[in-house]
């Protein structure tokens, strides 16, 4: 038997997760202005990319250089978990290698990178972000002979 509260956690739940699923669409479209709604004018991003700046601005810029080097780049959710403040996101990104990105010159080679994310929410957007990123795997992809088929990530 459902109670209000159970309501209203699951309300909340699934209005965090909307927010946080709004954080990575400008990874598919291209168009940050929703980060204006999503992330907090302080928000903390870590570990900041080598010459990111630090809040929504320095991700404006990272998702431009991402869209650059792969205009057909998607994030595919494999697990979003919400515990209390925090939501816990396992992705598996993918896209095309069309322009330069960290020291390597376009490919052509779709490309698949696993990474995990952890969101902190406080007043209806993320405050805090930490990420990693499997980019060894994505290096060991760009570096591969251009007949090798592209690992698929684990999910």
């Amino acid at each position: 038997m459902s109670t209000t509260n159970d309501h209203d956690t699951t309300a909340t739940a699934t209005a965090t997760t909307d927010i946080v699923r709004a954080f990575y669409e400008p990874f598919r479209t291209g168009d940050t202005t929703t980060y204006s709604e999503v992330l907090a004018e302080d928000w903390i991003d870590l570990p900041l990319a080598p010459g990111q700046e630090q809040g929504p601005a320095g991700m404006a810029g990272q998702i431009a250089l991402f869209r650059h080097a792969m205009p057909d780049y998607t994030v595919d959710h494999q697990d979003i978990i919400v515990q209390g403040d925090k939501v816990a996101v396992r992705n598996i990104v993918s896209g095309t290698h069309q322009g330069a990105f960290m020291g390597h010159e376009p490919t052509g080679k779709r490309i698949e990178m696993r990474t995990m994310d952890m969101h902190q929410i406080r007043d209806g957007k993320i405050v805090t972000t930490w990420h990693l990123e499997d980019f060894a795997g994505l290096m060991a992809q760009l570096n591969a002979p251009a007949d090798a088929p592209t690992p698929r990530a684990w999910g």
